[in-house]
């Protein structure tokens, strides 16, 4: 009897985790139809390469997206961006959502793959929204689907990393 209410509460926690956490996969539909603005104290451009590397107090705006890093790092073969690099001590970044919540993250090392549509954060990577919360070591997600995905895979035999569990906070009034 306790472990099937337990393996009810592991499911009904599971379930509300992922519904929790896939409202916030749609930010400001307008966002994308407005221009990108980029400052940095430094960029060093290369056409021919598809190439940028922005240093320096780095932000980029588009529409309701901010993000903030020492160092961002463009690669766009052919004139198309296929990854982005953000690196920070840390790096921030924050979109309101087309239900008017506020999505916050950080983490030392952000990537944006374009065509995959995936977002990893590695390094005291945390998302929140309102009071809810969310942190790992590492934090992948899919713009394309809201799937997200956290932690860092034991490997048999070794000890796991503190740093490496997830550790989420839900309030039920979100």
């Amino acid at each position: 009897m306790y472990k099937q209410n337990l393996n009810r509460l592991s499911s009904c926690l599971i379930l509300i985790t992922w519904l929790s956490l896939s409202s916030t996969a749609m930010a400001l539909s307008s966002d994308v139809k407005q221009p990108v603005r980029i400052s940095a104290d430094t960029v060093v451009f290369n056409k021919s390469k598809g190439t940028a590397l922005y240093s320096g107090n780095v932000v980029i705006i588009q529409g309701s997206l901010q993000i903030r890093a020492w160092e961002i790092d463009i690669k766009a073969p052919k004139n198309s961006i296929d990854i982005m690099t953000a690196k920070g001590s840390p790096v921030k970044f924050q979109q309101t959502m087309d239900d008017g919540k506020v999505a916050k993250g950080s983490s030392k090392l952000l990537r944006y793959f374009v065509k995959q549509k995936k977002l990893t954060l590695d390094g005291d990577a945390v998302l929140t929204q309102n009071n809810d919360k969310f942190s790992s070591d590492h934090i992948e997600y899919s713009t394309r689907t809201g799937e997200l995905k956290a932690g860092i895979p034991r490997v048999k035999g070794k000890k796991q990393n503190p740093k490496g569990r997830v550790n989420a906070i839900f309030y039920p009034t979100n």
